[in-house]
């Protein structure tokens, strides 16, 4: 089997997971195969509450993908978000080796050994580490050290941390699908990557991206991140208060997405929208600018916590192009404009178009997938994943009553598979899912490994005791799970 130069990207979201294939090509651009979204259950503000509901989406998710390409995949990245990701400063210096002569980039190297030894508390990981400055002799800030003069080099440093259950529970919904996770990066910082410019980092840009349980918010400025954070309240929150109005909840996001605005202001007072009950009888006449007072009163409270948290990354006054909105809510319609009247700043909102070929963007042009962009992008240049393409399958044996199920990934629990008996064969044995801890870890997570080969028992003298009893029993059984 070829092994392909791919890179493999999962971004589980509290509505909905999306995974994408690409690679990156000779011009260092991604080139997107395949993106494939599905909607997952037992997620809440980005922390997995039910592993069973999101093995099942993800694993429809890569089968979709496998395919789509023709390829089985083993290994990923994935993203993560979340009230639990938080950053923190630290400062630290070293004093200069040879001073008559400058700094050189030992010095620099020595002072991210010291970077390297902060531990995190013993509840989180530590994702990255970014240096925020330097400072030659406490008194003069340079964006690159090496050859200035000077006796003591000091930097801050931002670190990402996050709590270790939620990374824990992510890495074991890959690793029951048998996929092996090689980066857990921020949704914060994977967002960026795929739709903002240089310029945007260089002068100043606070990235927001809305999602359905949670929003991110990373500030840039003079090409580095210097904040981060995530708001525990996305787009649910907007559709909870619309089915106050006694819509359905099947009906709620079509609703939304299709005649809601963020701004009551410029929908229209006259035009009325019907919407079936539980029967076809029973309707319901909506005023659209009702719908619209709704979604802004919601709107407006992510709005004013973006902002805040703008405030409190000391750069609220230094971001000359202001914000770049992103995320699957994005695409609310007059939402750019609600931003603008809260934050007081300019607003775009944007696509994921940056670092991808032209031909990927109309795969993408969504700004949900803004996220799964990102991460490919990071993880491509962290180094690709082991994927395969799968042979040409053998042409299909005649239908019988006993046909055997193809192989594949593991089922989940309830699947049913069916098996004939045969002399020679063992049957196919379950595959017993990973049990989740109680407690987190105290010690930094492992990548996943795929799960040890069961020793085959000696089927063949077992089932020559017992043919005849299987035989006679085997038509009652095979709907039986295995």
């Amino acid at each position: 089997m070829e092994r392909k130069n791919y890179t493999v990207a999962v971004d589980l979201g509290s509505s909905s997971v999306r995974v994408a294939v690409g690679e990156k090509t000779a011009e260092g651009l991604m080139d997107i195969a395949c993106v494939v979204s599905k909607p997952v259950e037992g997620v809440r503000a980005g922390k997995i509450e039910n592993i069973e509901l999101v093995s099942q989406a993800v694993r429809e998710a890569f089968e979709e993908v496998e395919k789509q390409l023709g390829i089985h995949i083993t290994e990923a990245y994935a993203g993560i978000s979340g009230d639990f990701v938080r950053c923190a400063r630290h400062t630290d210096h070293v004093f200069v080796y040879d001073p008559q002569n400058g700094v050189n980039r030992k010095d620099v190297d020595a002072l991210f050994d010291r970077m390297r030894n902060v531990q995190a508390p013993d509840d989180e990981t530590i994702m990255e580490r970014i240096p925020q400055n330097y400072v030659v002799d406490d008194d003069r800030e340079v964006r690159n050290p090496v050859g200035s003069f000077g006796k003591k080099l000091s930097s801050t440093f931002n670190f990402i941390l996050c709590l270790r259950t939620p990374m824990q529970r992510l890495e074991m919904a890959l690793k029951r699908l048998g996929i092996r996770t090689l980066g857990i990066i921020p949704d914060a910082l994977a967002a960026p990557e795929a739709v903002l410019l240089p310029d945007e980092k260089e002068e100043g840009v606070a990235v927001v991206d809305v999602g359905a349980g949670v929003t991110d918010v990373a500030v840039y400025y003079r090409n580095v991140v210097r904040y981060v954070a995530s708001i525990p309240m996305g787009a649910s929150a907007i559709n909870r208060d619309i089915r106050t109005m006694g819509v359905p909840e099947k009906h709620v996001e079509s609703l939304k997405r299709k005649y809601g605005s963020a701004v009551a202001e410029l929908a229209s007072d006259e035009k009325l929208i019907r919407v079936n009950g539980r029967t076809a009888r029973e309707v319901k006449d909506i005023l659209l600018r009702n719908l619209a007072t709704v979604i802004e009163a919601r709107a407006t409270d992510i709005a004013e916590f973006v902002l805040q948290e703008i405030r409190d990354s000391g750069y609220a006054d230094r971001l000359v192009y202001g914000i770049v909105l992103t995320g699957g809510s994005a695409a609310l319609k007059d939402l750019g404009e609600l931003f603008r009247r809260v934050t007081k700043m300019e607003v775009r909102v944007a696509l994921p178009e940056t670092g991808i070929t032209e031909e990927s963007k109309a795969k993408v042009a969504d700004p949900g997938c803004a996220t799964v962009v990102g991460l490919l992008i990071r993880g491509a240049a962290q180094g690709g994943c082991t994927v395969v393409e799968r042979p040409a399958p053998a042409p299909a044996p005649a239908p019988g009553p006993h046909t055997p199920a193809t192989p594949g990934r593991p089922a989940t629990p309830g699947t049913q598979l069916r098996q004939p008996v045969q002399p020679v064969t063992p049957p196919v044995q379950p595959v017993t899912p990973p049990v989740e801890p109680d407690e987190p870890a105290d010690h930094e997570v492992e990548p996943a490994e795929h799960p040890a080969p069961r020793r085959k028992r000696d089927w063949g003298s077992i089932l020559q005791k017992t043919f005849d009893k299987i035989n006679k029993s085997f038509s009652a059984a095979e709907d039986e799970e295995i």
